[in-house]
């Protein structure tokens, strides 16, 4: 069970008792989905911090060896009354994961006690290995990605806009099973592929001869899928093509270069080098790729000169892109599942330069 490994994890470092408010770590270590929550985690006594609209909820899921306490009022009168029972005098939170309002008030309240901020959230350290149950959600969440995409290749056509694409990669996604989008997908069709994080426009028609970026995920079960494939409408502008093939390639040096031990600015350099040796190394200005879990953005950030070490089991994205402002843009993207021996690419729908 998560809660009991981390527990394990907080004896081991001398990290009790410690205060977990990231909405994003409790779901992960109980699987609570709600709006409101805290755990005070401590050897002896644990509590599951939230309001009355949880209280059913969090006791049909509460986890060995905690009890539901009722917040009445504010999160940190309810963390002070919770943690007096614990008598203990020392509490650890997480630091980057909190205000510095809930900080100072809460050293205001726990009086005569000292809070120890962690500089490194120990539940981040847990997430970004993924266990059997994740890589099972992962792959799934990439098998209905890559027939969303199938899919789309039927569905576009010249005439339709960015935004009703947009809205059928939803509908996809919600009658498939999934929550929804990990994210607002970006469509983004002629000149404005050549934005990475461009927002469908709702006039904005797609035309013969667009180079037609589409980039996209679902929920699946609490974990997100990420993909990014390029196509083109009707015919392909010249050096769009050779910019196609030199992206297509870069990917590809980058998957294989994937292992555990390599650096994540090794990895990076793996593909930019590659853009940089033909002559578009000003035109990728974002990283390489970025962890996924129950956030679409998780460590590792696998960007230029950062030296994380990639690990066994990680769920990475590898997406090197080119884009040229005025004329658009190529990105390629795939989830890759770090193995003993290199990688796996979970997400598997062609990457063959694509007319439609």
């Amino acid at each position: 069970m998560r809660i009991k490994k981390f527990k394990k994890l907080l004896r081991e470092r001398g990290q009790l008792p410690c205060l977990v408010t990231d909405l994003n770590d409790i779901r992960y270590l109980t699987g609570y989905c709600g709006s409101n929550a805290a755990l005070l985690i401590d050897d002896k006594k644990s509590f599951f911090i939230s309001d009355s609209r949880y209280e059913e909820y969090i006791l049909s899921i509460l986890p060995p060896g905690f009890r539901f306490f009722l917040q009445k009022g504010v999160q940190a009168d309810s963390v002070k009354d919770a943690f007096s029972i614990t008598d203990k005098k020392v509490l650890h939170i997480q630091a980057g994961l909190v205000t510095y309002s809930f900080y100072s008030g809460l050293k205001k309240k726990l009086k005569g006690v000292k809070i120890i901020p962690l500089a490194e959230d120990p539940v981040a350290e847990l997430r970004i290995i993924k266990d059997e149950s994740e890589i099972a959600l992962f792959r799934r969440a990439a098998e209905i990605t890559d027939a969303c995409f199938n899919h789309l290749l039927k569905f576009i056509r010249p005439g339709l806009t960015e935004w009703e694409i947009s809205v059928e990669i939803d509908l996809f996604y919600k009658r498939n099973g999934c929550r929804g989008c990990s994210f607002d997908p970006i469509v983004a069709s002629g000149a404005g592929s050549s934005m990475p994080h461009y927002i469908p426009s709702m006039k904005k028609i797609v035309e013969q001869g667009d180079a037609l970026l589409i980039d996209m995920g679902c929920i699946y079960e609490g974990y997100n899928s990420d993909l990014t494939r390029t196509v083109f409408v009707n015919k392909v502008d010249a050096e769009l093509e050779s910019v196609y093939n030199i992206v297509y390639r870069a990917q590809a040096r980058a998957i294989a270069a994937v292992r555990p031990g390599i650096d994540t600015g090794e990895l990076d350099s793996a593909a930019r080098s590659y853009i940089a040796e033909h002559g578009y190394g000003d035109n990728f200005g974002h990283g390489l790729g970025h962890g996924l879990g129950i956030e679409i953005h998780e460590a590792p950030a696998i960007k230029k000169n950062s030296v994380s070490g990639i690990k066994k089991n990680m769920v990475i994205t590898i997406e090197p892109g080119i884009y040229i402002p005025g004329k658009g843009g190529v990105r390629i993207e795939d989830m890759v599942l770090v193995t003993a021996g290199g990688s796996e690419v979970l997400t598997r729908c062609s990457k063959a330069l694509t007319v439609i």
